[in-house]
């Protein structure tokens, strides 16, 4: 318990925490050693990254359940083994998906970078930053959750899970990982499109309400926090309002929040025009968040006081 009541990602923060997206994206490949040391390099507190398992149970850093956008190379990470994985490269240029207006991103870096292994980069960040490790939905192996169960054994193993939270869309992934590490903080995480599905259903029976205000009000009252015993949550920018922040903290739930200054949409989603403006950042000071996730975490840094 000592550690969690420590944990920085938790609430009760003079200001929010300035979180590395995947690293440092604008200047290293995302999700390499090369981006976390930059991080560390230019004083970033805490990074994001992402968590896959190979078809042999190692987890491996890795964004995309498919290797083509990053590598070139045909195949998913679930289905190959680390020793396949070790000997491609993620390349020089780099395509980031769109910008809000509909225009391609590529990105190109210095050099080719390896793909990492999640015990070499803890032991890389471990005392260091803090770090935000995401568990990624695994397909064509959606219905496995054994992520959660190798990513606690390793957090535990690097002595971090003091400074550390795993967060998910998947609540499976996080009760494996609690179960194999009960004092690990965990966070569902929440996306603008997560209800989706629900819009011809609301429509039928009341204009009154979107998604997206459903999407809200679950947030705001907690539910999936009381169901699954979690003491934080994660949701995009575009879902957070002065009654979500204020019900989840007299609860004691810490809320971050994701994409602020994105290069570009890699999932497919629209980005939001307000991600990349100095108002959003101030926006969501003022509402106390507790901690925010940028792709360029060095101008987020500059923002907040």
């Amino acid at each position: 318990m000592r550690n969690l009541l420590k944990n920085p990602f938790l609430a009760g923060k003079s200001r929010p925490l300035v979180v590395g997206h995947r690293g440092v994206p604008l200047l290293h490949q995302e999700n390499t050693l090369a981006g976390f040391r930059r991080a560390i390099a230019l004083g970033v507190p805490a990074v994001e990254l992402d968590v896959r398992l190979t078809a042999d149970g190692v987890p491996v850093l890795f964004h995309d359940a498919l290797v083509d956008r990053l590598t070139g190379a045909a195949g998913a990470v679930a289905e190959m083994t680390w020793d396949q994985l070790s000997r491609l490269r993620i390349r020089r240029e780099v395509p980031m998906g769109y910008e809000a207006n509909g225009s391609p991103v590529v990105i190109r870096y210095a050099r080719e970078e390896p793909i990492a292994r999640l015990d070499e980069v803890l032991a890389e960040l471990a005392g260091k930053v803090a770090i935000n490790v995401e568990l990624k939905i695994a397909l064509p192996q959606w219905w496995s959750a054994h992520v959660g169960e190798r990513t606690a054994r390793a957090l535990a193993a690097a002595g971090v899970d003091g400074s550390v939270i795993v967060s998910s869309f998947d609540p499976r992934r996080l009760l494996a990982a609690r179960k194999a590490h009960p004092t690990l903080l965990v966070s569902f995480c929440f996306d603008d499109s997560t209800l989706d599905f629900t819009r011809p259903l609301l429509h039928r029976f009341t204009r009154a309400h979107t998604p997206q205000r459903l999407l809200e009000h679950i947030l705001g009252a907690n539910y999936v926090g009381k169901l699954f015993g979690m003491r934080a949550v994660g949701a995009d920018h575009t879902l957070i309002g002065p009654a979500t922040v204020d019900s989840l903290h007299r609860r004691g739930v810490a809320i971050g929040t994701h994409t602020l200054f994105p290069i570009g949409s890699t999932t497919g989603k629209s980005l939001s025009p307000r991600a990349s403006t100095k108002e959003e950042v101030d926006r969501l000071l003022q509402l106390g968040v507790d901690w925010i996730e940028s792709d360029d975490p060095e101008r987020l840094m500059a923002l907040v006081p």
